[in-house]
């Protein structure tokens, strides 16, 4: 039907045209935001490209338990007070990470055994680990001597906080982010230095500050996402995050990274180099994983590789609370000292008990090589001779030095300082030959072992308690090239 009253044709046509621009969005390519308040600056977010996911709702897998802010409980039954939701478990978990490794030791923290939901408990203080094993791919080895010590330190970090800010994430997500690192700062216990890093296809140093009010300012110079929006560079942020770290000797440098997406626009492809780069300089990595859109793989090797720590959270209630254990995680933790068993080794496993008997489990992929293990030979008091379980530990020994027939031993025994120096250093001897026989009885070839006794002279920990004094009655292997 022909409209002839052009006043009316006039009307029909806004109507119509107003119809359109309510049902067709103004950026199809853009994040979903709400409308923003009309008293409030609209706010500029770059076009979000197609291949990044976007995923207005979070989704949560069935079954999920959110993690808390965290807590120690003395007594695992006390949790049903603070959180009617939470039933103690009968395993816990904990976490290695921020290794060190020197030529004899490996120094490793500990997290307290914890349920991930913000609940922490303490080791049993006699024998908190009744296992350690060093794996590989052929053989698996114990760790039967180490120092498990508990400890509470508030020296200050320089944190560099790396937020992905790409268009998957969203405005609404964004904020929440920037609030939850606002909140777990500050109600930090220790004042940490903080860098911060935002990006998307670009990279946004932000500032730097040790100053709370200051970096409250940092946070919020951009809100949300507010000039980002585009692809994702995990690559370059890390790469950022750790020139951000450079020269500050006065913090240990540590590096927190959250994304929830896939590497999909980094100038700098050696993911590799990178990471090489973070080894060198010492700095840890911890990774956060958000949603099922993240990639996990990636970032748990990132974690992995530095030795630092994976999360995988689904739901934007859990920024906060992830933080506050992130930051908890570095002042309370227990240290661990032992000296390896196995000179290859692929990942490190603990089982332990808290302090009310419940039973603990963690692990850590430690992939490497030591040039010096202690045996786990335990001879009886005042004897030289290897029983059948001393046996089995040298002949793992034989078959390492068969399948890699470049190499060299030598066998050096330690005592206690228990009896005369002259005595020990008689005893320490006839050990260390003892292994080398069972060496060659093995099929080694005697020229490439040689035995060594150092008596007390060369004590691994004070000889003040016995657990001490066992751990200075060793055998100690080192590796050489022929």
């Amino acid at each position: 039907m022909l409209i002839r009253n052009k006043g009316l044709f006039f009307v029909v046509c806004l109507i119509i045209f107003q119809g359109c621009a309510f049902i067709m969005p103004r950026n199809p390519g853009g994040p979903v935001i709400e409308s923003p308040n009309p008293t409030t600056q609209q706010l500029s977010f770059k076009t979000r490209p197609a291949i990044e996911p976007f995923d207005p709702v979070d989704r949560t897998p069935k079954g999920y338990s959110n993690l808390t802010a965290p807590k120690i409980i003395a007594n695992p039954l006390a949790a049903l007070k603070i959180d009617t939701t939470f039933i103690p478990k009968i395993e816990y978990n904990t976490a290695a990470y921020y290794i060190k490794k020197i030529k004899k030791e490996i120094n490793i923290r500990l997290s307290y055994p914890t349920d991930w939901k913000g609940n922490y408990y303490k080791f049993r203080k006699s024998v908190p680990l009744s296992k350690i094993e060093m794996i590989n791919e052929k053989d698996t080895c114990y760790i039967a001597k180490y120092t498990l010590t508990e400890v509470d330190d508030k020296r200050p970090y320089h944190i560099s906080m790396v937020l992905d800010h790409s268009g998957s994430m969203g405005h609404d997500r964004c904020v929440d982010l920037q609030d939850a690192v606002s909140m777990a700062i500050k109600e930090s216990e220790t004042k940490n230095k903080i860098s911060l890093i935002k990006f998307d296809s670009e990279i946004s140093f932000e500032g730097k500050s040790k100053d709370s009010a200051e970096i409250q300012k940092i946070l919020y110079q951009k809100t949300g996402m507010e000039g980002f929006g585009g692809a994702t560079s995990i690559y370059d942020a890390l790469n950022m995050s750790l020139d951000s770290l450079k020269g500050d000797t006065a913090h240990r440098p540590l590096v927190i990274l959250f994304s929830d997406g896939y590497e999909n626009s980094s100038k700098v492809q050696d993911i590799k180099g990178v990471v090489a780069k973070a080894k060198a300089m010492n700095v840890p990595v911890f990774t956060i994983a958000f949603g099922g859109g993240a990639d996990e793989q990636l970032l748990k090797g990132i974690a992995n590789e530095t030795n630092g720590l994976f999360f995988l959270i689904y739901d934007r209630s859990e920024f906060k609370d992830l933080l506050n254990n992130e930051l908890f995680l570095l002042n309370h933790y227990y240290d661990l000292r032992l000296l390896p068993c196995s000179f290859d080794y692929d990942k490190i496993r603990f089982e332990g008990f808290t302090d009310k008997g419940n039973r603990v489990t963690g692990e850590k992929f430690m992939k490497g090589l030591q040039e010096t293990l202690a045996m786990n030979l335990n001879f009886d008091f005042d004897k030289t001779n290897l029983n059948a379980k001393n046996l089995e530990e040298v002949k793992k020994i034989a078959n390492y030095l068969k399948s890699n027939s470049d190499n060299n031993i030598i066998i050096t025994g330690h005592t206690d300082n228990a009896g005369t120096s002259d005595y020990n250093l008689d005893l320490s001897i006839k050990r260390a030959e003892a292994v080398k026989r069972a060496l060659v009885n093995f099929g080694i070839d005697q020229k490439r072992v040689q035995a060594f006794g150092r008596g007390e002279s060369m004590p691994y920990v004070p000889n003040d308690t016995e657990e001490n004094r066992s751990r200075n009655r060793r055998i100690e292997i080192e590796l050489v090239k022929k």
